[in-house]
């Protein structure tokens, strides 16, 4: 039996990753489309300010306003995939560090028996298979990289969570992964706790 603090301690952990990560820094990022507006705008006035027609050329200039906008949302939208994928690791490590101080391991040959004696089959848990599968491989992939082995597994069981061999995760997939977290913990729990 576990005190009621450890059900207290993982709901805390679980809503600070998310109320940091999906409702405080990811909002950043809404903007990147205005911010470029923007950035265009600022680059077209300036140069509007300073147009000297034995210089410049009218249609370069709209032409390097443009490249502006293009380069601050390709540059800003890579950041975001950046945070996205770098989210997961985070996440992950999460879990393997709960895993660790409440299970007493991160490996699964030696908590799938210890769950197994309250009736909890992990092999049959879509929650387990979400977060020890797919969330492993998808952390291991970003972190080793694409020719990686991790990524190769990813590849070959995830191929949706790749775009052009790099992995693309999407706020959904943080908000499924976390919501996976809390069912895991929901159940790994059930009934181990004294309340």
């Amino acid at each position: 039996m576990y005190p009621e603090i450890v059900r207290i301690e993982i709901n805390n952990e679980i809503d600070g990753f998310e109320r940091t990560v999906i409702n405080r820094l990811l909002p950043c990022f809404d903007s990147i489309e205005i911010e470029a507006l923007e950035r265009k705008n600022s680059f077209l006035e300036n140069k509007s300010k300073k147009f000297d027609p034995d210089r410049d050329n009218e249609g370069c200039i709209e032409e390097d306003g443009y490249f502006e906008e293009l380069n601050h949302i390709f540059t800003e939208s890579a950041l975001k995939q950046d945070y996205i994928n770098s989210s997961a690791t985070q996440l992950f490590h999460l879990f393997e560090r709960q895993k660790k101080r409440f299970l007493g391991s991160d490996q699964t040959d030696i908590i799938k028996p210890k769950l197994a004696q309250i009736g909890y089959d992990l092999d049959s848990c879509p929650h387990w298979m979400a977060l020890n599968k797919e969330l492993r491989d998808a952390a291991n992939a970003i972190k080793h990289g694409s020719e990686s082995n991790a990524a190769k597994k990813l590849k070959s069981n995830f191929p949706h969570l790749l775009a052009d061999k790099s992995v693309c995760l999407s706020k959904s997939d943080i908000e499924r992964y976390i919501q996976n977290l809390r069912n895991f913990w929901r159940l790994a729990l059930n009934g181990q706790v004294d309340s």
